[in-house]
């Protein structure tokens, strides 16, 4: 029987004994130099299997001798990235919060194994969650790569762990220009106005095809920036251009905002229990269920192409497409919205747009289909 690193082991003696079952430990032990090295300490003898497993399981479930790491002591997954992270931002490298964020989104495409001791994972565990995520894009999985070699080179350091189980792992990825995204044809769309109310959830698909904002964008809401009467609501992550920018509300979604809201929590969209998604539960669990109910074939990005073909097909000013969609600024007084760059400065500099003229365009984008 396989048991984790660092937990110890029952060995079988040579010779002829009347105890040849033995419970053995490793532990660190300092040398003169200065150098530390692993040694094996026999505990005890016994003279059936079972009852050293048995003697062996009480002794990880029990006191703590200074040598020995109990196995009950290790970090899980999940523990080690917090130990991680602290350990990280102690430092004047220290990443910053928008590496952070993406840092956590990687962390969490390792939900599988968050709740497992480090010390009984091995390499295959981590190459599967990184393998499930190969059509993600270069920086996505590069994202993960930083994140678990951080995590087992701290580990190592720290003697949490006796070995490096990244150096070997593969990282596949899907390059940019292969088509990962699609937008929902106009029969989708239609599907899923016919099932709005029928299937828990579809209406916060609709929501995000038609406020175009990122997946996590929409997640991260919270119900006071929400303002119904005035059809906008404040939110947006990722650049400066759309951090905390104008998304207007177009009013054939009024309906299903004001249902969210009725439910009086934190965030605008949250589980059935109220608590506020992350990027990855919401894909794995929400988005999945969802799609399997109405036979799509879609990411959550998706939704956000979807939004620029229909505004494409619908003409919508390309400045105010610009603004909606997070690739503009706020001018200083907080009046209006203009667009960044400086390929055009005409348009990209001095347009400014208001919310009802970003309203009135974003009311343009179809509900019905022929």
């Amino acid at each position: 029987m396989k048991l984790p690193n660092g937990y110890g082991s029952v060995v079988k003696l040579k010779g002829k004994r009347r105890k040849p079952w033995a419970v053995r430990i490793s532990y660190l032990q300092e040398q003169p130099d200065g150098t530390v090295k692993r040694k094996r300490k026999y505990l005890e003898y016994f003279m059936k299997q079972d009852s050293a497993l048995a003697y062996l399981a009480e002794y990880n479930n029990g006191g703590l001798v200074p040598e020995h790491q109990k196995y009950a002591d290790v970090p899980t997954f999940a523990e080690l990235y917090e130990k991680w992270k602290r350990y990280r931002n102690s430092l004047k490298s220290k990443p910053g919060a928008s590496t952070w964020k993406n840092y956590d989104i990687a962390f969490n495409f390792f939900a599988n194994i968050h709740p497992q001791k480090v010390i009984s994972l091995r390499a295959q565990d981590l190459q599967d969650c990184i393998t499930a995520q190969s059509s993600k894009s270069r920086t996505t999985v590069g994202n993960m790569r930083a994140v678990i070699r951080g995590m087992w080179s701290y580990a190592v350091m720290n003697e949490i762990v006796e070995n490096d189980i990244t150096q070997h792992l593969v990282f596949e990825f899907t390059e940019s220009d292969a088509p990962i995204h699609t937008r929902f044809t106009d029969k989708e769309i239609s599907i899923l106005w016919e099932s709005l109310w029928v299937i828990n959830n579809v209406d916060i698909i609709l929501i995000y095809i038609y406020t175009g904002v990122r997946p996590v964008e929409l997640l991260e809401i919270e119900s006071e920036n929400v303002h119904l009467n005035e059809r906008y609501m404040i939110g947006g992550v990722k650049t400066e251009a759309g951090k905390n920018r104008v998304i207007p509300i177009h009013e054939s979604i009024v309906p299903l905002i004001e249902y969210r809201l009725a439910q009086n929590r934190k965030h605008l969209i949250t589980n059935k229990y109220g608590n506020h998604y992350t990027r990855a539960v919401y894909h794995n669990s929400n988005w999945n269920t969802v799609m399997g109910k109405l036979n799509m074939n879609h990411a959550p990005h998706d939704c956000r192409y979807t939004f620029a073909a229909l505004a494409d097909n619908a003409c919508i000013n390309e400045t105010c497409k610009k603004i909606i969609m997070g690739h503009a600024l706020g001018n200083r007084e907080g009046t209006a919205f203009k667009t960044g760059g400086t390929a055009d400065v005409t348009r990209d500099v001095y347009t400014e747009k208001t919310i009802p003229e970003l309203v009135s365009e974003v009311n343009k984008l179809p509900v019905t289909f022929v």
